[in-house]
């Protein structure tokens, strides 16, 4: 909500997004480093990403990896 072309263009701009985040992690890059610069190049194929880092300037990626094993070591 809130992307300036409406619900569809936010959920387009969303979608490349973590495409874009999900291959460079995949590919070993390091999200939290080269996070923005990563973005920038999805956003040269995507006129709503464009727009939407436009609007919103800043880029950050603050959070905890989610996909750490759960386990006990015994």
């Amino acid at each position: 909500l809130g992307h300036p072309w409406g619900n569809a263009a936010g959920a387009a701009a969303n979608r490349v997004a973590l495409e874009a985040c999900v291959q460079a992690r995949n590919e070993g890059r390091e999200l939290e480093k080269e996070g923005k610069d990563i973005l920038v190049k999805a956003a040269q194929h995507s006129p709503e990403l464009k727009i939407a880092m436009e609007t919103w300037k800043e880029i950050k990626f603050e959070f905890d990896t989610v996909d750490k094993l759960d386990v006990q070591h015994r």
